[in-house]
């Protein structure tokens, strides 16, 4: 079996099967890998990684992950362009106090069960603490809100009490012929939180701590973590994890208990990473089921939750806009608009900026999103704007140019604004810089966690 390692953005990285790599490009292998990335509805319908041609070559974009190209002779796999502290990024993202912001990461990673594991290290350990952290989040908003009841038939021994219906025969067996005259064999429903949801729930969580416990990269976190574990294990004190495989599958949340429905889904997809068995929890692995991150989502929740952090909820995110558009965020005190870009542009002063600038420039003449900014179009602000501020968030380093377009060579941390938090006693404009050719636009760099 052979593994084509690439970096997203880039092409094929060096390694022993660069040969095998051109001798199967040579051969026309490759012919039904699009040169373009085609519209996708969900990441599930993701192909490749979104490796596209490129030329004479093939290039990685936005997803990382791992994928078959030819099922058990030949897969792909696309690592991030830098060394991310991908549990921090996951943190940090997942940080949000909306139920349904944490359930709206759900759509944007993808594992699929259905097909072999694909050996590499390349991505050690990225997959289960995006899992883990995901399901942790969505647990502490299950239980801030109670754990739900529902009625469970049980069959038990009472001592001097009748509950329900008594089973004649069992009774018999156990109590009448063995001459237990203060026992009744009953079957009978109670109202308690021990259901099989709960069930299922408490199981994953058992997996997941036994996991963060284990982990390396998670020892710098546990100070974080055991707080939050502490208190959402003490609210299924009183739920068994005694749960059958038939059972999981059987289980389907969302015809029950509709805000349960992505905590289920996320601890179905722990229990199978893990093949259902909590020993495998602490083992070390040298494969990965193929999947799937979208890492412009992921950004956009990192950048919200840095946003959210300095600001609250003055901000709001993905602001539908007119004819099917949307903006991820605006900041309705402020009354400016924000976007997020993952792309690796701007490494060159501005050069490449003008498509975003034009997307963004139309979010500030969108009547539906300058009513949600409570802007007024017909009347200028107190500084004289009749539109909105606008802002590009995005996580490259960057090398300036003066206004001459002649390179100065010096990075972005000494050459524009980047930030890895936002200052919330200031301004988020004053943390920008201005866009020089533009009126009203500005840019700041956000970079991803970084080991």
């Amino acid at each position: 079996m052979s593994v084509f390692p690439f970096t997203e953005h880039d092409g094929l990285c060096e390694c022993a099967e660069k040969a095998e790599f051109d001798a199967m490009m040579s051969s026309g292998s490759f012919s039904n890998i699009p040169s373009s990335i085609p519209n996708i509805k969900s990441i599930k319908d993701v192909k490749y990684l979104g490796i596209v041609k490129d030329g004479e070559n093939l290039k990685a974009h936005y997803y990382i992950g791992a994928s078959w190209f030819i099922k058990d002779k030949c897969a792909f796999v696309v690592k991030p362009k830098v060394e991310v502290d991908y549990i921090k990024l996951f943190m940090t993202a997942l940080e949000l106090n909306s139920e349904n912001e944490a359930a709206y990461f759900s759509n944007y990673y993808y594992i699929d069960f259905e097909k072999p594991a694909i050996k590499t290290n390349a991505l050690d350990n990225v997959i289960a603490p995006l899992l883990i952290l995901h399901y942790i989040s969505l647990l502490w908003h299950l239980v801030s809100r109670g754990l739900k009841k529902g009625y469970v038939v049980r069959e038990e021994n009472l001592q001097s009490k009748i509950r329900g219906r008594i089973l004649l025969q069992k009774h018999l067996t156990k109590n009448v012929f063995t001459k237990r005259e203060d026992r009744v064999f009953c079957r009978f429903q109670e109202f308690t939180e021990d259901i099989p949801e709960n069930r299922i729930l408490k199981k994953a969580l058992s997996f997941s701590v036994r996991f963060i416990n284990q982990l390396p990269s998670f020892k710098s976190h546990l100070q974080e973590l055991t707080p939050l574990l502490s208190m959402i294990g003490s609210a299924f004190e009183n739920v068994s994890e005694d749960v059958t495989i038939a059972q999981v599958a059987k289980v389907n949340a969302g015809k029950i208990f509709r805000h349960y429905e992505s905590a289920i889904k996320v601890a179905k997809l722990i229990l199978r990473h893990f093949d259902y068995s909590i020993d495998n929890a602490s083992k070390t692995t040298q494969s990965v089921r193929p999947f799937c991150i979208d890492m412009p989502r992921l950004y956009e929740m990192y950048v919200l939750s840095l946003l959210r952090k300095a600001y609250g909820d003055q901000i709001q995110f993905q602001v539908k806009g007119s004819h099917k558009t949307q903006v991820d965020y605006i900041d309705v005190n402020e009354q400016i608009i924000l976007d997020a870009k993952y792309k690796p542009r701007y490494k060159k002063g501005d050069i490449g900026i003008t498509e975003d600038v034009r997307e963004i420039s139309g979010y500030a003449r969108d009547k539906k999103i300058l009513k949600a900014l409570k802007w007024n179009a017909n009347i200028a602000d107190k500084n004289g704007k009749l539109l909105p501020d606008c802002v590009i968030v995005y996580p490259v380093v960057q090398v300036e140019e003066n206004d001459n377009g002649e390179l100065l060579g010096v990075v972005a941390e000494n050459a524009c604004s980047c930030k890895y938090e936002f200052d919330k006693d200031a301004s988020i404009v004053s943390q920008c810089d201005e866009i020089k050719a533009f009126e009203g636009l500005y840019k700041i760099a956000i970079p991803l966690p970084q080991k």
